[in-house]
């Protein structure tokens, strides 16, 4: 079994505002690589190869790319309400209303729009719900935590605290949250690392935010997303530290050679984290493509054998492509 622990699903907001920001975050990455121009201002029409990142992902397309992979299964994140960055309305966004939810259609309804989709492909999809202290305050952020997952039947919540900027350590945003979700007993997803996005907030991207966290509520499962990049080390330590504490490798695994998975990994067992708590996510639509991305992890072994590095197991390839997962998120 595989499942892509970390994708994403729709849009992430209304235009301009979410035009805008998928060009910040992908600009650097896509000038590294040759496809944007690097000697001058960007205009309109240097984005116009790159047309397709300002297209929502529709669930069909996305199950039918991973299905080609033989990927049985796929975490879709919801994006948290905001409206007070520079990118406007952001948040999970529906422009084509694949969802087919009633008009008028409002930032509210994030959790709604990622219910829909489950509910359209349920043996596909498992939805994290997202919720936002700073959005409507933090006794919203609580019961429409509570209303995601006991009436709308998602499975987890995702956080996104240096897009949203707050820390997840603020006690009087995020306690009442933590609270919620270890009362829920449902797993939390983490956006702790940072971003290319300009208004990103660093200060609140760093993994031992999350130390305080694990202190106070250590029964509550928690994945910190893409290996908490760049704060790789921090990420390493804290979820070695915390035996409730997982990672993923969305995106990180997308800005690294095979050979720098392997020592990477290597590294995590050196260090005391066990493979046990890692697991394989895309961050899909990714910057490189699934197909490369999941060649590069099932052919690890290869690249172990020629650096003379011991083979990573057959349970911990399968841990990381499945069955960690499943244990964090309690199935």
């Amino acid at each position: 079994m595989i499942i892509d622990c970390h994708t994403h699903i729709l849009y992430t907001g209304a235009d301009p505002g979410a035009r805008l920001f998928m060009k910040e975050m992908c600009r650097s990455y896509f000038q590294s690589v040759g496809r944007l121009p690097v000697d001058r201002q960007l205009t309109d029409s240097d984005w116009d190869d790159l047309s397709f990142l300002f297209e929502p992902t529709l669930p069909e397309v996305s199950i039918a790319e991973h299905e080609a992979l033989g990927i049985d299964k796929i975490v879709i994140l919801a994006v948290a309400p905001s409206n007070y960055t520079r990118y406007e309305i952001r948040g999970l966004w529906d422009p084509t209303n694949v969802t087919g939810l009633p008009e008028p259609h409002t930032l509210d309804q994030v959790n709604d729009r990622l219910a829909a989709v489950v509910n359209l492909y349920p043996d596909r999809f498992i939805g994290f719900a997202a919720v936002n202290p700073r959005y409507k305050g933090t006794e919203w952020a609580v019961d429409e935590l509570d209303r995601a997952i006991t009436e709308l039947g998602l499975s987890g919540l995702k956080l996104y605290p240096g897009y949203d900027r707050y820390s997840p350590d603020d006690r009087d945003l995020m306690w009442p949250i933590w609270e919620k979700a270890a009362e829920l007993d449902i797993p939390v997803m983490v956006h702790q690392a940072s971003s290319a996005v300009t208004a990103f907030k660093m200060a609140y991207g760093r993994p031992f935010l999350l130390d305080d966290v694990g202190l106070e509520f250590p029964d509550l499962r928690l994945l910190i997303c893409h290996v908490g990049k760049p704060w790789v080390d921090e990420c390493t330590f804290l979820v070695m530290k915390h035996p409730n504490f997982y990672t993923d490798l969305s995106y990180y695994n997308s800005v690294t050679t095979r050979r720098e998975m392997v020592e990477f990994l290597h590294r995590c067992k050196r260090w005391g984290l066990p493979l046990a708590k890692v697991c394989w996510g895309t961050d899909y639509p990714c910057f490189e493509s699934l197909d490369s991305l999941l060649e590069k992890f099932l052919t690890m072994n290869e690249e172990a054998k020629a650096l003379g590095m011991a083979p990573f197991t057959e349970q911990e390839m399968d841990g990381m492509l499945a069955s960690n997962f499943l244990r964090f998120i309690g199935d």
